[in-house]
C-alpha cells in the first residue's frame, strides 16, 4: 500500500497563481524521485482541460496518460498554501501532487474524499504547522484494503475491487461510456456500488442513475470465469482516468476556402455535417414540426423485435458516422458525446424491458418509446445539475429509433416571411429552389448528406447549411435565437454574447476573403508553377448562365437540362428549349456550354413520363436509359441543342452511360438529328459516375471529346451508399480513396486517348476535391456559382507540383478523413485557411 511520509509534505508555501503553485508541486515530485522534470508539464496541461479543484480547499493536480515514461515511480506529495491559492472553483490550500504509474495513489484520494466532506477536517489541514498530521489524515489506517487488489466478496459471490469516481465530475457521460465499453469486453456479470445503490456495469443509463460525485469511492464486483481479468481492465481504465484527458485533435476538413472553422463557442451546440459553407445568425424556424405516431399493440411479437432490432442498429449507425465526422473536425472529447449515445442505445438494461414489452404484446414503437422516457424521467429528478442534462441526450437518442419505428405525419409545410435559420426533418430539391436567401440565413436539416440534392442547392443558393445534425433539432422554439456555422458544422443553440462576438468577427472576415476573391474572379486559375485548371459553373437554368459569366466562370461545364422537364404537366417543345438553351448561349458570349441531355430517373419523378414504380431507382431507368425508353424526347430534345449550337459553342453530354454499346446507340441518334437539322458536328462526351465506365474508360475514350466526373453518383455507385439515406448519407465522401482511385484510372485512360477529363459533382468545388482532383489530372472543375471566386483563388494559392504529390498521397490513404488531413496540412503549409 502506498503511504505518505513527512518528508513528502511541504508546509507554509506560497504561490501567486495557480501555474506557480503547480510547478511548486512539480518540484517538490521531482525531488523524492516520483518524476521527470518533464512530467510537470503534463500537470500544466491536464488543468486547462479539466480543473482539479475537488472542494473544501483542495486540489490534486496530476498528469495524463501519455506522460507515464516520466514517472520513475508512484508516489505523492502534499504541498500547504495556508494563504491560499485561486484554482478555479475556489481556493486551494491544500494541494496533493499525483505521480502515478497505476492505480497506487487510489487510496489516498480515497482518504480525501473523508476531507472533503469535513470543511473542519480541511481547514485544520489547510492551517496545520504539524506534517505528522497531514500524514496521518492521508494515510488513514493500517486497516484500510489496498484498492488494487480484488479481493473475495463475502459468501463467494466474486471479486471486487475499489475505485474512485472520476474528479471532478464523477460518472457523468464520457467516463460511464469508456467504463461500459470496457465491461463489455467481458462475459462476467460486472455491477457498481454507489451509495446503497447498485447498477449494471453494461448499462450506462443505470451507471448515470448512479449519480456517482467526483472523488467518491465505487465498489466494483464481478460475477464470472474472466472475473479477475475483467477487474484488472476496469483498475486500468480508471488509472487512465476514463478517458477524461483531451485527446489530440486531428485536422478538421475545409468544406470550403475559407478560415478553418474553430470550434470554441461557449453555448451548447448541436453537431452535424458541414453541407454549405458560411455563418448565420439568427432566430430559428421549423419548416415542418413531425408527429410520432404508433399503434400500442401489435399481434407478431417476432416481427416486431426484428423491427426493434433494424431500428436500433439504423440509430446505432447514423451516430458512428456523426462521432466519425465529428472526431474529424474537434478531437475525442467534444465528438465523445456521440459514442456515448450509442452506448445508450446499446443498454442492455433497456432493450431487454422493451423485449419484454413486446413479448406481452406491445409495438416496437410503443414499447421503445416507454422505456426511453421512463428512463430519461429518472435521470431528469438527479440532483447533480450535469448528469440530469443527460436526460436530454436520452430523448434525442430515442427519437432516432422511434422515427425508424413510427409512422410520421408532417405538417402544413410554410415558408417564413422574415429572415431565420430554418430547421427541417428533410427538404426536397424543389423545397429547397423555393427557398428565398433574403429569408433563409441558414439551413439546418434532421438528415441527409454533404452530397445530397438539398446540400447541392443550398450551395447554389449560397446559403450556409448544416444536415445530419439529428431530431433533436426540431425541439427547439421558434424564435430561440442561435449561430448556425456551416463551416463547422454545427449549430449553436443558446449562444453567449462572446458567441455572438465571434461569430460576427469570423462573418466579417469570410466578407472580406470573399470580397477579395471577388475582385480577382476574372484571372485564371493558374497556379505558382504556372499550370492552369478551367474553373466553370454548374447551372440548373437560364438565368444562372449570366451569373455563371458574372461569377468568373470560364463557361458552363454541367447545364442540367432537366430543369425545363420538371414540375409540369406536359413535357417541353422543341421551341421551348431552344429557345432556353440559345438564350444561355449567347449570354456566355462565346465561353462555352456542356448541355447534359436529360438525366430523370431515380430521385426524379415526372408524372407524364409514366413512368412504372421500380424496386430500386437508381439501378433502373433514369439517364441515358431513359432517353432510349423515350426516343420521342430524346430526339425533341438534341434538335433543340443542335439548333442552339448555331449561336456558339455547345458541347453534349450523355448521363449515366455505363457500356459502349449505350454510347454508340446515343451518338447514331445523334448523327441523324443533326443532318436532319444541318448544324455542324459538336464536341460529344459522357458522364463518368458509374464503375463499369471507369473500367470501359479506355474503349468509351475512343469515342467521345471528353469525359466530365459526377463525383456524386459515383460516390453513391462506388460505395453502394445512396447518397440522400438517412444513415449512409454522411459517410458518402466523395474523397474517399476508393473513387479517387476512379478518377485516377479514368484520367489516365482519358490521357492515353488525347482527350480531356472534367469534374462537375459536389466534390469539385470543396477544397479537398478541387486539390485531390486537379493533382490527379482533371483540368477542368465546373462548381455551384458561389464558389467560383473561391475555387479559382485556391488554386492560385497551391503548386501542381503540391497537388499531385497530395494526390498520389491520397490514393494510399484508407479512408475520406486522412484525405481531408492531408489536403489540411497542404493549406497550412500554403498559407491557406489559417
Amino acid at each position: 500500500m502506498l503511504t505518505l511520509s513527512r518528508t513528502h509534505v511541504r508546509l507554509g508555501q506560497a504561490a501567486t497563481s495557480k501555474t506557480e503553485a503547480i510547478r511548486l508541486v512539480g518540484q517538490a515530485l521531482v525531488d523524492e524521485g516520483f518524476i521527470e522534470p518533464g512530467y510537470v508539464d503534463s500537470m500544466l496541461r491536464r488543468e486547462k482541460v479539466s480543473a482539479t479543484y475537488l472542494g473544501n480547499g483542495i486540489a490534486i493536480p496530476h498528469g495524463t496518460p501519455d506522460a507515464r515514461e516520466f514517472v520513475r515511480k508512484t508516489g505523492v506529495v502534499v504541498v500547504q498554501f495556508p494563504r491560499g491559492v485561486e484554482w478555479g472553483g475556489g481556493p486551494a490550500h491544500v494541494v496533493v501532487g499525483i505521480a502515478a504509474r497505476s492505480d497506487e495513489h487510489l487510496q489516498v484520494l480515497a482518504n480525501l474524499t473523508g476531507v472533503l466532506g469535513d470543511a473542519v477536517k480541511a481547514e485544520e489541514l489547510a492551517r496545520t504547522t504539524d506534517a505528522g498530521l497531514v500524514v496521518a489524515t492521508l494515510n488513514g489506517g493500517a486497516s484500510t484494503p489496498e484498492p488494487e487488489a480484488a479481493v473475495t466478496t463475502p459468501a463467494g459471490k466474486g471479486l471486487c475491487i475499489q475505485a474512485i469516481s472520476p474528479v471532478p465530475h464523477g460518472l457523468h457521460a464520457r467516463p460511464s461510456t469508456v467504463l461500459v465499453e470496457v465491461a463489455k469486453r467481458f462475459r462476467a456479470d460486472i455491477t457498481v456500488q454507489y451509495g446503497g445503490r447498485t447498477a449494471n456495469a453494461k448499462s450506462l443509463v443505470t451507471l448515470l442513475t448512479l449519480g456517482a460525485r467526483g472523488g467518491e469511492s465505487l465498489t466494483i464486483t464481478a460475477v464470472g470465469g474472466d472475473a479477475a481479468t475483467a477487474l484488472a481492465a476496469i483498475r486500468a481504465a480508471f488509472d487512465a482516468g476514463l478517458d477524461e484527458e483531451v485527446a489530440p485533435q486531428p485536422a478538421a476538413p475545409a468544406p470550403v476556402a475559407v478560415p478553418t472553422a474553430r470550434l470554441d463557442y461557449d453555448g451548447p451546440f448541436v453537431a452535424g455535417i458541414s453541407a454549405s459553407p458560411g455563418i448565420a445568425v439568427g432566430p430559428v424556424w421549423a419548416f415542418q414540426h413531425e408527429r410520432l405516431e404508433m399503434s400500442e399493440r401489435a399481434p407478431d411479437a417476432a416481427r416486431e423485435r426484428q423491427r426493434l432490432e433494424q431500428a436500433l442498429a439504423g440509430a446505432t449507425a447514423d451516430l458512428q458516422n456523426l462521432y466519425q465526422e465529428f472526431l474529424k473536425k474537434a478531437g475525442a472529447p467534444r465528438a465523445a458525446i456521440f459514442k456515448a449515445h450509442q452506448e445508450l442505445l446499446d443498454d442492455p438494461d433497456m432493450v431487454a424491458e422493451a423485449r419484454r414489452h413486446l413479448d406481452a404484446g406491445a409495438s416496437a414503437g410503443w414499447a421503445w418509446r416507454r422505456v426511453y422516457e421512463e428512463r430519461a424521467d429518472v435521470l431528469a429528478r438527479l440532483p447533480d445539475p450535469l448528469l440530469a442534462g443527460r436526460a436530454g441526450d436520452l430523448r434525442d437518442v430515442g427519437r432516432r429509433v422511434l422515427r425508424m419505428l413510427a409512422d410520421v405525419v408532417e405538417g402544413v409545410a410554410t415558408l417564413p416571411d422574415h429572415p431565420v435559420v430554418l430547421l427541417a426533418e428533410d427538404l426536397a430539391p424543389s423545397d429547397t429552389a423555393k427557398l428565398d436567401p433574403a429569408m433563409v440565413l441558414g439551413l439546418c436539416t434532421v438528415g441527409g448528406g454533404a452530397t445530397s440534392h438539398t446540400a447541392i442547392i443550398a450551395r447554389s443558393l449560397d446559403i450556409p447549411a448544416v444536415v445530419a445534425a439529428g431530431p433533436s433539432v426540431l425541439d427547439l422554439r421558434d424564435g430561440d435565437e442561435c449561430i448556425l456555422d456551416g463551416n463547422a458544422g454545427v449549430l449553436v443553440v443558446k449562444p453567449s454574447a462572446k458567441d455572438r462576438e465571434r461569430a460576427a468577427t469570423q462573418r466579417e472576415r469570410v466578407r472580406e476573403q470573399r470580397d477579395a476573391e471577388k475582385l480577382d474572379r476574372y484571372k485564371p486559375a493558374i497556379t505558382r508553377d504556372g499550370r492552369r485548371v478551367e474553373v466553370a459553373a454548374n447551372i440548373g437554368s437560364a438565368k444562372d448562365a449570366e451569373k455563371a459569366v458574372n461569377a468568373g466562370g470560364e463557361g458552363v461545364g454541367l447545364m442540367r437540362t432537366e430543369f425545363l422537364f420538371l414540375q409540369r404537366e406536359d413535357p417541353p417543345g422543341e421551341d421551348e428549349q431552344y429557345e432556353a438553351y440559345s438564350t444561355m448561349v449567347r449570354a456566355l458570349n462565346g465561353l462555352p456550354i456542356i448541355l447534359r441531355t436529360l438525366d430523370i430517373g431515380g430521385d426524379k419523378k415526372v408524372p407524364y413520363l409514366s413512368m412504372p414504380a421500380e424496386a430500386n431507382p437508381f439501378l433502373g431507368v433514369r439517364g441515358i436509359r431513359l432517353c432510349f425508353e423515350r426516343e420521342d424526347l430524346f430526339r425533341t430534345q438534341l434538335r433543340a441543342i443542335l439548333r442552339a449550337s448555331l449561336e456558339g459553342p455547345v458541347r453534349i453530354m450523355y448521363p449515366m452511360v455505363a457500356t459502349l454499346s449505350e454510347l454508340r446507340r446515343a451518338k447514331a441518334i445523334t448523327e441523324e438529328v443533326r443532318r436532319e437539322v444541318g448544324a455542324a458536328p459538336v464536341e460529344t462526351g459522357i458522364m463518368i459516375e458509374v464503375p463499369s465506365a471507369v473500367m470501359l474508360a479506355d474503349q468509351l475514350a475512343k469515342e467521345v471529346s471528353f469525359f466530365s466526373i459526377g463525383t456524386n453518383d459515383l460516390t453513391q455507385y462506388a460505395l453502394a451508399m445512396d447518397r440522400e439515406h438517412p444513415v449512409l448519407a454522411p459517410q458518402a465522401d466523395g474523397v474517399h480513396p476508393a473513387v479517387l482511385r476512379m478518377v485516377d484510372l479514368t484520367v489516365k485512360a482519358a490521357r492515353a486517348a488525347g482527350i480531356w477529363v472534367g469534374a462537375c459533382g459536389g466534390v469539385a468545388g470543396d477544397p479537398a476535391g478541387a486539390l485531390t482532383l486537379s493533382g490527379l489530372g482533371v483540368s477542368e472543375l465546373s462548381v455551384a456559382i458561389p464558389t467560383i471566386p473561391a475555387i479559382k483563388a485556391l488554386l492560385r494559392s497551391v503548386s501542381m507540383a503540391d497537388m499531385e504529390a497530395l494526390a498520389r498521397r491520397a490514393l494510399a490513404c484508407e479512408g475520406a478523413a486522412e484525405v481531408r488531413a492531408l489536403v489540411q496540412g497542404l493549406l497550412s503549409r500554403a498559407g491557406v485557411g489559417a
